[in-house]
């Protein structure tokens, strides 16, 4: 009688450990365009919002221009990330119910939050050289879309173009979230002002003044 509370707690640290391998084989199988029907994605609550979380740590500790203080950085980015995704989220869902295909069945918020595990690459482009890492970058930044997208067609079955139109849609949205977040910032005193251009060595000094001409227009000798 005494072993069944041990097997349950067998039992539950099993679930747990499940638990958290399904969310991160669903990561990776995300990145690898591999997508299940959206009731799939339903894990605890904690676990999105870990990736989420971090996420935004990561964006702070690599925003070496911000002159804020670290706690200030790193609340400063986890806010814009979560602010992101919770707008992303609620758009979409008013977006996709435009077609025949969806109806709202399931939440977009976890799939939306495991699309987003792709980024989780990008401070390891900091070891890369500046002619290595910015085109890997820029195409790290085209694959997260293209993962989107495709997540976002199988899980809801919802036509490609009409969540590529929601893309598009979503874009100046989402632009406009940035650029408040950074007038903010700004308002602040926590985005340095830009250094003023050097000048060059001799550009100021005075240039000999040209030899006056003489009445008849001949230079004097």
């Amino acid at each position: 009688a005494r072993g069944k509370p041990d097997s349950r707690i067998r039992e539950k640290n099993g679930d747990f450990r499940l638990m958290q391998n399904q969310f991160v084989e669903d990561l990776l199988d995300l990145i690898r365009l591999r997508v299940k029907p959206l009731l799939h994605y339903s894990y605890p609550w904690w676990q999105p919002a870990l990736l989420v979380t971090l996420l935004g740590v990561f964006s702070a500790a690599m925003a070496e221009q911000f002159s804020a203080p670290p706690e200030g950085r790193i609340l400063f980015f986890v806010a814009l990330n979560w602010l992101e995704l919770l707008l992303m989220a609620n758009f979409f869902d008013w977006w996709l119910r435009q077609g025949d295909r969806w109806k709202g069945e399931g939440s977009l918020l976890p799939l939306l939050a495991a699309t987003q595990g792709i980024q989780v690459l990008e401070p390891l482009l900091s070891w890369l050289p500046d002619d290595v890492g910015v085109p890997v970058s820029l195409l790290l930044a085209a694959y997260s879309v293209v993962v989107l997208i495709n997540a976002l067609t199988v899980a809801t079955g919802v036509a490609r173009t009409h969540v590529i139109g929601g893309i598009l849609l979503f874009t100046p949205i989402a632009l406009a979230l940035y650029l408040s977040m950074m007038l903010l910032a700004n308002s602040l005193g926590w985005i340095p002002d830009p250094p003023e251009p050097v000048a060059k060595p001799g550009a100021s000094q005075t240039a000999p003044a040209k030899p006056a001409a003489s009445k008849n227009g001949a230079l004097p000798l």
